[in-house]
């Protein structure tokens, strides 16, 4: 059935469950990696659980991008404007290979000095550069993949993501082990097989999605789109549809940035406790991919299905989305913490059997059962406003509390709260922000608002003109 914008109907479950394999696989990805690297020492799993924010720049800051990419695409397909889709893609491809290369290349060359930077000691720096030496080539792999996976997901074609994700996940497990201890034709790499096993698992993946985008769709780097000539003859077909990405792409940039340099202060604290305050945050964190893949996924289909929404002017649709989503992601996040809080025991101890870290490890989790909710009221709260053209409220909000709190934080560090007093720190800015967010939603100050302009009598008029 079609809409009246011969959009097809679209389902918020039908874009976000292939987008739930794909997170789910990403985070057992993650899960995956450090259960290894806890087989060799509870000290080279907290070293390398101190590298979040590093890994946050190629993982969590550059799809910002290819996420928003995906957005100007669906609002194009929501407002009719076929012909500005595939030059919204090109761009993104052009993006991520320029910055992720960028970002590998800079990683590489001071991977030896970063852990010390943190304030790791030469034993704890050794493990951080094993494994940042090799895993740096992944940002320039996983930016290329975001890229080709945002063209499948503004078409709705969500499921190939999932099929990639999950042939990366296959993939990783047996690699990691093999190359982790030499089994068989494999060398014994240690730290460092187990994060090229991830490089080796994420270019499968990524492969896969180049050769849907290629044969499928027809997007290739100086190659043809339907008969017209790609990036070196649409140039500027190209440059026009990188101003709305950059619209959504650096206020949804901003953000994560400011999130990621906080979580340096973070990382930097956390190991002036010391390794088992380092291993306790490494190992209750990784349970929470669970909850995040959900609240992810969902604002994912959300942001695809509010984009075709706002693109056609049916800003109702927009609201009852939002609130969807909340009720399911805050939902479903309170009641995975809960399982994993309750049967702490049995989940940690795939990590470790140090009675300390089990102890502080727990007392985390039940930290997260309060914060897990709220973080995904605001993950969904920050996408959102940016889609729809209000990120500059959501970012001046982002980059007050979270640079607001680096003081406190160091306030509570010095005053010897420990780690419990950081995560309490942690849990009042989730709480702040959320309720903020949810002001301005409910406020509706939003409508009105939109990222590809206005066209004459098009559904992008009619969304400013209802939102007035």
């Amino acid at each position: 059935m079609k809409t009246k914008t011969g959009l097809p109907r679209l389902s918020l479950f039908a874009l976000a469950w292939p987008m739930l394999i794909e997170e789910l696989t990403g985070g057992i990805t993650s899960f995956t990696d450090t259960l290894f690297v806890s087989m060799l020492s509870d000290e080279a799993a907290a070293s390398v659980g101190m590298l979040g924010p590093v890994l946050g720049l190629g993982y969590f800051i550059l799809p910002q991008f290819t996420a928003a990419g995906t957005s100007v695409a669906a609002q194009y397909m929501g407002a009719g404007q076929d012909d500005k889709v595939k030059a919204a893609w090109s761009a993104n491809i052009l993006f991520s290979t320029i910055s992720g290369g960028l970002l590998a290349l800079f990683v590489y060359l001071v991977s030896g000095k970063i852990g010390l930077w943190l304030g790791m000691t030469e034993a704890q720096n050794a493990w951080a550069e094993a494994y940042l030496s090799v895993i740096a080539v992944n940002f320039l792999v996983v930016g290329l993949r975001n890229s080709f996976a945002s063209i499948l997901a503004s078409k709705t074609l969500t499921h190939w993501n999932m099929a990639a994700s999950i042939v990366t996940n296959l993939l990783n497990i047996p690699l990691n082990w093999a190359f982790m201890t030499g089994w068989g034709i494999f060398p014994e790499w240690g730290v460092r097989g187990i994060a090229f096993a991830t490089v080796l698992s994420f270019l499968a993946g990524t492969s896969i999605l180049f050769i849907l985008v290629r044969f499928k769709i027809g997007v290739l780097l100086g190659g043809r789109l339907d008969g017209q000539l790609s990036f070196r003859h649409r140039a500027k077909e190209i440059r026009e549809a990188a101003v709305p990405i950059l619209k959504i792409g650096v206020p949804a940039a901003l953000e994560p940035f400011s999130y990621t340099m906080q979580s340096f202060i973070v990382s930097a604290v956390l190991i002036r406790f010391g390794t088992v305050a380092m291993a306790a945050n490494t190992y209750a964190n990784k349970y929470i991919f669970l909850d995040m893949a959900v609240s992810w996924s969902l604002t994912a289909g959300g942001q695809i299905l509010m984009s075709h929404h706002l693109g056609a002017g049916n800003i109702e649709q927009v609201r009852k989305t939002w609130w969807r989503i909340a009720a399911i992601a805050s939902s479903f996040a309170f009641a995975v913490i809960l399982v994993i809080y309750l049967f702490r025991g049995f989940f940690m101890s795939f990590f470790t059997s140090a009675p300390e870290i089990l102890a502080l490890a727990s007392t985390l989790v039940l930290f997260s059962l309060f914060m897990e909710p709220i973080r995904s009221i605001n993950i969904l709260g920050g996408v959102a406003l940016k889609t729809v053209g209000d990120g500059l409220f959501s970012v001046i909000i982002a980059l007050v509390f979270m640079w607001g709190l680096v003081p406190v934080i160091l306030l509570a560090a010095r005053a010897g709260y420990g780690i419990i007093g950081l995560w309490a720190c942690l849990l009042l800015d989730e709480t702040i922000r959320a309720g903020i967010n949810l002001w301005r939603w409910n406020s509706g100050r939003w409508t009105g608002k939109t990222v590809i302009g206005n066209t004459s009598g098009g559904a992008v008029a009619g969304a400013s003109a209802q939102g007035e």
